[in-house]
Order: structure tokens, then sequence, then C-alpha cells
């Protein structure tokens, strides 16, 4: 039996039908004309099916993700037919392996991120506050009134200890940008029944998609193919949902991350 790992290289930005051509192995498709999606996917993990190593090509930046057993390309072809979203999911520890062990794994691969060039990422009206300002507030309800997309107990610039990262609801999300592309680290995490305050089952995927495809769909349906016209007062008025949280913030002592650069589209000269 070849358990060797297949490799994978998936170039983002480039036609998902190069993709397909290069793959070493096959995807399915399953295409909708009526709505021109199509999706395209790699599952492994059966028995004698080797894994698979997936590296992530962009011109600033090249990132390995080893141990995959499933990849997943969605092509919407009214905006375009190049590589611009999709999910990793790999395979993680054994059932019920320890939160320890498990956290240790997903930090891991945060690092590995961030050391390819990846870099924390803060959605336009999330205040700017890093995970090491967690313990001036209580974060449990709300942060200042509000609830970010990019929450400050995901800072991939700060570790939790175990008692926080098993206080949330078991779901963990990570944003970090490179370039003009945004990635979402997604863990999911189940306590086991025999143990559940030490043993688990999590589950892990990578999401990589273009900062176009992230912002074009925070736009209403009938308003999307106007959403580059549209983004530059869209833009002003989240930003201005943040600093009204980060003056709220400021007041109770909070530290604001003043030394974020924001990807390039949300920088407002």
């Amino acid at each position: 039996m070849n358990t060797e790992a297949v490799k994978m290289n998936v170039e983002l930005g480039a036609p998902v039908e190069a993709l397909l051509a290069k793959s070493p192995l096959k995807f399915s498709s399953d295409c909708l004309d009526a709505v021109n999606m199509c999706w395209y996917e790699i599952r492994r993990g059966g028995k004698d099916q080797a894994l698979m190593n997936v590296t992530v090509v962009q011109p600033e930046s090249m990132f390995e993700i080893e141990k995959v057993v499933g990849l997943a390309v969605v092509v919407d072809s009214e905006v375009t037919t190049n590589v611009e979203e999709f999910v990793v999911t790999l395979r993680g520890l054994p059932d019920n392996s320890s939160h320890e062990d498990n956290k240790k794994l997903i930090y891991k691969l945060i690092t590995d991120l961030k050391a390819s060039g990846w870099r924390k990422y803060y959605f336009p009206s999330d205040p700017r506050i890093s995970g090491s300002e967690l313990d001036k507030f209580d974060w449990k309800s709300s942060v200042f009134g509000e609830t970010p997309l990019s929450h400050p107990r995901f800072d991939p610039d700060h570790e939790m200890s175990l008692p926080d990262w098993l206080a949330g609801d078991g779901f963990y999300d990570w944003y970090m940008y490179s370039g003009q592309y945004v990635t979402h680290v997604k863990v999911q995490r189940r306590n086991s029944a025999d143990d559940p305050s030490r043993t688990g089952v999590y589950l892990i995927k990578i999401e990589f998609k273009s900062l176009d495809n992230f912002w074009r769909t925070d736009f209403e349906e009938g308003v999307r193919p106007r959403w580059k016209e549209l983004f530059p007062a869209h833009l002003q008025q989240l930003l201005k949902r943040r600093s009204e949280t980060e003056i709220r913030a400021e007041a109770a002592g909070v530290k604001i991350d003043a030394s974020y650069k924001a990807p390039e589209m949300e920088q407002i000269n």
C-alpha cells in the first residue's frame, strides 16, 4: 500500500481549468448551469487512500498544508473562472485526543501561516484589540457592544490559555490576509462524552478567498453587480463603527492596535 502523500499545488487567481488539468487527482464536479456555479471537490482518507499535501501559491507567499483529506473549489463563472475561493479540510488528531494537544496542533498551523507571510486581519468594523488585552474587559457577552468577526480572542499573535480555549462555545475563527486574499481558519470542537474537560474531537478547515469575493458577498444580491462602486461608502460606514467602538474601549483602559496595516483595498488615503 502506497501511503505517501499526494502533492497538490493550488495557485490563487489562476484559471480553474489549469488546476483541474494539472491535478494528479481527479476532481468531482457539480455544476448548476442556471446560476453559473460549479463545485469541484477531492475527498481522501478512505482505506488505502493517501492523503494530500496542498501547497497554496500566490505572488506574495507559498504555504504547504499537510495531511489534507478534502479540497473543494467554488467557481461563480458570472464573476470569474479563476481559483478565488476554496476550502481544505485537514485530518486532525485521533478522536478524543486531549484539548491541549489539539490546541498545539492548531496554533502550529497558525504559526506556519504567519511564517509564510499571512498576517492578522481585522474586519473594518471591528475594534483593533489584540488578544493581549482580553484580561482588561469581560469579552464573553460582547466586545464593547459589538460581536466582531475578527474577535480579539482569535488573535493569531496571541495564544489562548487552555481555560480560555475551553471557555467558548466550541467554534474557533481566525482571520488572516496576504496580498489580495484572506484566509479563515475554522475549527469546531466537540467534547468527548467520557472526559469532556480533557479530550474531544476537532474538525479543522482552512478557507481561502480573494478579497474581491470576500467583499462582493457582503452586499445584497440585487446590488452585487455594482459592489465596487458602492464599496468606498460601505467601507467608510464600517470604519465609523470601528472608531465608535474603539472610543469606548479606550475609555475602559483597553489599548488599540494602531500599528495594524489593512489590506491595500481597505486603506483610506
